[in-house]
């Protein structure tokens, strides 16, 4: 059995609007890593693996994840319709690279994004690496907020190093320090990020030479979404009960790709 170097993890709720653009990104850049086409790329005969969480999706989520295990060897497990940290513990759960991948189901990699995790880790010896987000979509609001995100996690607090939508992370710091804390409805990751910037802070980086594309449309597709979005996170800041307390059941709508 071919040894895993790394488990890309994909938690996915109702995903069917961008799940298959996902995949196919993620796709691009593993066959990248492991020299052969998109076309020739099966993914048990290399040395990756992308594990798909279906939280439980109502959608045509978990038809078009079979597609892309039919083409490509992707492997799709359900968890139950629980939330996002679930997913992602059962995705992690479920895999066995050494280096973790987690990118979320409205996220799209760039096409190094691989072998740029690979350097990280196995050359550099990183523990945990967020990366950068950019929105998918136009549009000066969207702009503004990923422009925000990206100064925030370069404040020195750990309680800043949020938005777990595309990090990486070795198996041994995941087992260690994790898994995501599955009664948080929001900042999730932060057992796994602060653990990194406390106690092993020159194995800690956010790499804002790897650039992402995530979505918008959750913040577009609420009243005041954006404002609301980020209240929440000044919340959980501040006060630690209101990381149980926040819910957010917006989904991409297939008509407003």
């Amino acid at each position: 059995m071919t040894e895993r170097r790394l488990s890309i993890v994909i938690p996915a709720r109702n995903e069917e609007a961008l799940i298959g653009e996902v995949l196919e990104a993620v796709l691009a850049s593993v066959a990248r890593a492991s020299g052969v086409s998109r076309g020739d790329l099966w993914l048990p005969d290399t040395a990756f693996e992308v594990v798909v969480a279906d939280d439980g999706s109502e959608d045509a989520t978990a038809a078009i994840v079979g597609g892309f295990a039919d083409d490509a060897g992707v492997r799709l497990v359900p968890c139950g319709g629980r939330r996002c940290a679930a997913a992602r513990n059962v995705g992690a759960a479920a895999s066995s690279g050494r280096v973790l991948c987690f990118v979320d189901a409205d996220t799209i990699v760039p096409e190094n994004a691989v072998e740029r995790i690979l350097e990280l880790h196995e050359g550099e010896g990183r523990c945990l690496v967020l990366y950068r987000l950019a929105s998918r979509e136009p549009g000066m609001r969207a702009w503004l907020w990923w422009t925000f995100w990206g100064l925030a996690r370069r404040l020195p607090l750990a309680r800043a190093k949020s938005m777990p939508g595309f990090m990486s992370c070795d198996r041994a710091h995941f087992e260690r320090y994790g898994p995501f804390r599955e009664s948080w409805a929001i900042a999730e990751e932060w057992p796994l990020t602060g653990a990194a910037y406390r106690y092993h802070p020159e194995r800690f980086l956010y790499d804002r030479s790897l650039t992402a594309r995530t979505s918008s449309r959750r913040m577009e597709l609420q009243p005041f979404g954006y404002a609301r979005t980020y209240l929440k996170w000044a919340s959980v800041v501040v006060f630690p009960w209101a990381r149980t307390s926040l819910t957010d059941r917006i989904r991409h709508e297939t008509g407003n790709r």
